[in-house]
């Protein structure tokens, strides 16, 4: 799979689901791929606290501010769930990231309630894709097609459910962007 030298963003707040973030993150790192923590103020530079379910999880530092970053910096976006994209969803700066990410039909490698910010960035009507389960009126009434199943590939998109199935995430997620064109530098 040609995945080397991949640059990939991880979009992250206050609040994402620690598994999420670390178990693509280091699928993809294996791989060979870059991930950069995109954090959306200077706070986040410091820390972004995470969480273990309900417990206090494992906390990382942003490289970079979402508002001076584009999606031509990247090849792909990965988008952990928790309370992260609730947090990040109304963000201006936010929703500019993921769009660009859509038109340029970039890799999106979004799990758990990570598609909240594709509803909020007005993403989701038309295409299949799954989530947490309590965001599966949201995504439907967002005009998105639901899927309750462990892995759904809708063109440049890849949703999962929650940690169950990061495994059959991550696998997903590396195909998707060993079959990606690379970023041209800028």
């Amino acid at each position: 799979m040609e995945i080397e030298g991949k640059r990939v963003a991880a979009l992250v707040g206050d609040g994402f689901e620690e598994s999420e973030l670390l178990d693509p993150k280091r699928a993809l790192e294996e791989a060979g791929a870059v991930v950069t923590i995109v954090g959306v103020d200077d706070r986040s530079l410091q820390k972004i606290r995470g969480k273990k379910g309900l417990d206090e999880g494992q906390s990382v530092k942003a490289e970079e501010i979402v508002a001076d970053v584009t999606a031509d910096d990247f090849d792909a976006i990965l988008i952990p769930g928790g309370t992260s994209p609730d947090h990040l969803r109304m963000n201006k700066e936010v929703q500019r990231f993921v769009r660009e990410f859509d038109l340029a039909k970039k890799p999106m490698f979004i799990i758990c309630h990570g598609p909240q910010i594709l509803i909020s960035a007005q993403l989701v009507r038309g295409r299949t894709l799954t989530g947490f389960a309590s965001i599966a009126d949201d995504i439907r009434n967002a005009g998105g097609l639901y899927r309750d199943q462990p892995v759904v590939n809708d063109g440049n998109w890849v949703t999962s459910r929650n940690p169950q199935d990061l495994m059959l995430f991550n696998r997903a997620i590396l195909e998707k962007l060993a079959s990606a064109g690379a970023a041209q530098p800028a």
